[in-house]
């Protein structure tokens, strides 16, 4: 078990399938509260459901008061809050930049930027007030809260086809950048994750459009992107569950606007 998480609460978005479902379940194991944040409130139940320990709400975090009620729901549920994810993403359409479609711009920069930033405000401030309401308690330093942005190697690379996606995971990178500063003299850590490919239902799609895009099928280019893995295979979702479990654990307190990378060695 790692230290420091036991007790505590959590929030995941994008929870309830993939990394985030991932991470919901290794937060359970080490005995986490957990509220499943997901778009899809199905999906979201019945994952919490599995676990006694877990809650699921259904929300989107794009839109203005979507993070809120993740936060409101874990707070009402468990009492506070001490750990958030903000781990909800979207893909889009492998196409040129000549060829990409406004609309699916829109909807990407939506989740994967004004998403993160609206989930990062609404948990600043519910740490911030809790800190607030529990000054001269004796309460530790640098434990305010801890936030962890899910980024991704595409946040530091470029790849032809992939500008609109690769741009939003860029801003992610950059908020996390800015928030270093702001948040560490208030106690609270924040840290991203940045994987590279995962075998997941969204790697599902970018195989299909970078195979359109080079001229191959899904398969051939799914063999391709294994075989530019020195490991020679996609991560797994527990493993970056795994990370992301030790960035928020009393393990890496000293670890603070850090972007850690998890690609199997496929990273700049």
């Amino acid at each position: 078990m790692l230290t420091g998480l036991s007790g505590r609460t959590a929030v995941v978005t994008g929870g309830a399938r993939g990394i985030g479902a991932a991470i919901c379940e290794r937060l359970v194991a080490e005995g986490v509260n957990v509220v499943v944040a997901d778009i899809d409130g199905d999906a979201a139940v019945a994952l919490a459901d599995r676990f006694p320990t877990a809650v699921a709400v259904s929300t989107d975090v794009s839109v203005p008061g979507g993070a809120e009620t993740a936060v409101r729901t874990a707070v009402d549920t468990f009492g506070r809050l001490d750990l958030f994810l903000s781990n909800a993403g979207v893909e889009c359409a492998v196409r040129s930049v000549v060829d990409f479609d406004v609309e699916d711009y829109e909807r990407v920069f939506g989740v994967n930027v004004r998403g993160t930033f609206l989930s990062v405000q609404a948990a600043v401030r519910r740490f911030i007030a809790q800190s607030e309401d529990r000054s001269g308690d004796g309460t530790s330093p640098g434990n305010a809260g801890r936030l962890l942005l899910t980024a991704s190697t595409a946040s530091l690379v470029g790849s032809p086809g992939m500008a609109v996606y690769m741009a939003s995971k860029h801003a992610v990178h950059g908020i996390l950048r800015c928030l270093t500063g702001e948040l560490g003299p208030l106690g609270i850590r924040v840290n991203g994750i940045a994987p590279g490919s995962v075998d997941t239902s969204l790697l599902r799609s970018f195989e299909v459009g970078k195979g359109e895009h080079a001229g191959i099928d899904a398969a051939a280019m799914r063999k391709a992107m294994e075989a530019s893995s020195p490991i020679g295979r996609y991560s797994r979702p527990a493993e970056i569950a795994a990370l992301a479990a030790w960035l928020l654990s009393d393990e890496a307190s000293y670890m603070h606007g850090e972007l850690v990378t998890i690609s199997g060695g496929t990273a700049p």
